[in-house]
């Protein structure tokens, strides 16, 4: 559309249409941006807990080792 062709009421119906737009990209990058963000949370709390897990796995391996060797 040629805004230049345009009368002054076609303009500010084209320009608010344009502008809602704008703000419906903006709304969405926010939400994607927040669920982004709440995913890396959760993916370090998972490491941190998979690491606990990893060290609990080898002292109960290293106490079986011990164990057996009785």
């Amino acid at each position: 559309v040629v805004i230049l062709d345009m009368g002054p009421a076609a303009r500010q119906q084209e320009l608010a249409r344009d502008v809602a737009a704008v703000i419906r990209l903006m709304e969405t990058a926010l939400v994607l941006d927040d669920e982004q963000g709440s995913l890396t949370r959760e993916v370090e709390k998972l490491k941190a807990r998979n690491e606990k897990l990893e060290d609990k796995a080898l002292k109960m391996d290293n106490e079986l080792i011990n164990l057996r060797g009785k």
